[in-house]
């Protein structure tokens, strides 16, 4: 089930409070759903930088990789870069946050590089990576992160899934004795829900990257403003 941008807001500050953050987080969702903004509100909380802040050079103790070569894929030397910086001490207590946008675009020695520091986080250290396409990246990175799903544009989704989803909930609260064969059909029904939504989902997917893709295309120098776009992503 997908969040609201401030559903998960309200969840990682929660866990914060009480001490039980992850150190590594994949905030997913299609362009335009506020991962950006996400990732912003979440390193403001524990560094203490204005989220408006967080993607600019005024942010302290935040190290953002995103894709910058002429192939659009984040390298190998910008993770090591980052990973450098982890390193270091942080000043005035502040946890460090290493932001990567567009985390499926990692070449694939950036990606094994990273996987180091997931496994050996940095300490106080907090790792947020973003993608609207997270098939992409490798089952090694997805199992050492938490994922965080976001709606699109922000909102939580109410579809008919979900309708479909309460309706079968309702039935095997109500079944007084199960038989294979009830349990059978409802296994069935699960399958076939659970099919429709990642269709819907990587339609969604599809549709969006297909946009992002003619924005950038469009686009006079072949970049976006960073303040707005990545913001918004």
């Amino acid at each position: 089930m997908a969040f609201s941008r401030t559903a998960a807001v309200e969840y990682l500050r929660r866990a914060h409070e009480q001490n039980r953050l992850a150190h590594a987080y994949l905030i997913t969702g299609p362009p335009g759903s506020g991962k950006q903004l996400l990732a912003a509100n979440l390193a403001s909380l524990v560094n203490g930088t204005p989220a408006k802040d967080v993607f600019t050079a005024k942010a302290q103790e935040i190290f953002v990789a995103r894709p910058e070569s002429k192939s659009r894929r984040i390298v190998i030397a910008q993770i090591r870069e980052l990973e450098h910086a982890l390193q270091m001490r942080a000043s005035n207590g502040r946890r460090k946050v290493a932001i990567i946008p567009d985390a499926d675009r990692l070449q694939t020695e950036a990606a094994n590089a990273f996987l180091k520091t997931l496994e050996e986080p940095p300490k106080d250290s907090l790792l947020l990576l973003l993608s609207a396409l997270p098939e992409a990246l490798p089952e090694t990175i997805l199992s050492r992160c938490i994922a965080i799903p976001l709606a699109p544009n922000g909102q939580r989704q109410s579809k008919n899934e979900e309708e479909t989803l309460v309706k079968l909930l309702q039935q095997t609260s109500g079944e007084e004795r199960w038989t294979i064969q009830f349990a059978y059909r409802l296994a069935q029904e699960f399958q076939r829900l659970l099919r429709e939504v990642r269709e819907e989902v990587k339609r969604e997917t599809d549709n969006a990257l297909k946009k992002e893709e003619t924005r950038y295309k469009d686009s006079t120098d072949g970049t976006w403003d960073r303040d707005i776009i990545h913001l918004v992503d």
